[in-house]
């Protein structure tokens, strides 16, 4: 059953022992219930992040290396699993290829250099600079540079940015939320109670089942990870010099 901002702050003020708002303030449990929401979320990411996993398609500009939020990049990207592009869609022979992370500074020679065209050793590339909330926003370049227009060249997968809980109905997003949903108010709780040291006691007791239920919603995140997904992956066959390529 979904479960919303406002199941999250009456349970919150179930555990204050308080049914009538009295000692806190509507905006001070929603404050505290966003907190504990976003301990949550982080956990979870850090478990098992392919829950919030999605895509996202976007164009391809002639002799552009770096795209963003004007040419459709998501504004919310957290961090970036995966990346395709497909340098000429109007072959239908020619199939996306995987595109693999590199640092800047790890690329010998000229960044937006398009002597290369679209040949490279093994591999496409892609590095992401800036960040949602910078003045220039999120950048995501290619190497090398895509010499044609194409309609959906290229498609990510992404961890987004997990929004706080702005409205009364806005639904939470975690695994399992039946069972692992009074961990929020919980952590909202705790966090409210030591608001001027009312009830330390308490606030520590339901902080200790909060590190608790934490511990047990983790594990069980892990023993839903496939095997394999985990391991480490051996990239000494991914080659990054541009200087020696062959034609992909």
């Amino acid at each position: 059953m979904a479960k919303t901002r406002t199941n999250l702050e009456d349970q919150t003020r179930t555990y204050l022992d308080e049914a009538t708002t009295s000692d806190w303030t509507d905006a001070e449990v929603q404050r505290e219930v966003n907190a504990g929401y976003l301990e949550v979320v982080t956990a979870v990411m850090e478990t098992y992040e392919n829950f919030y996993l999605i895509t996202s398609q976007f164009n391809t500009v002639a002799n552009q290396q770096e795209y963003g939020t004007v040419d459709a990049v998501p504004t919310d990207i957290f961090k970036i699993n995966r990346v395709e592009i497909n340098y000429d869609t109007t072959n239908t022979n020619n199939n996306p290829i995987r595109a693999y992370p590199v640092d800047i500074n790890e690329v010998d020679g000229e960044l937006a250099n398009t002597a290369i065209g679209i040949s490279v050793f093994r591999n496409a590339a892609y590095y992401l600079i800036g960040s949602s909330t910078g003045a220039n926003g999120i950048k995501l370049g290619f190497i090398p540079i895509p010499t044609r227009n194409g309609t959906n060249a290229i498609k990510i997968w992404y961890i987004p940015e997990i929004a706080e809980l702005s409205a009364a109905g806005s639904t939470i997003n975690i695994p399992w939320p039946d069972r692992y949903v009074k961990l929020i108010s919980l952590y909202a709780a705790a966090t409210l109670l030591r608001k001027g040291q009312q009830e330390e006691e308490v606030a520590r007791q339901y902080m200790g089942e909060f590190e608790v239920g934490m511990a047990k919603m983790k594990q069980q995140l892990e023993d839903r990870i496939s095997d394999g997904s985990k391991a480490i992956i051996d990239t000494e066959n991914q080659d990054t010099d541009f200087e020696n390529y062959s034609t992909i």
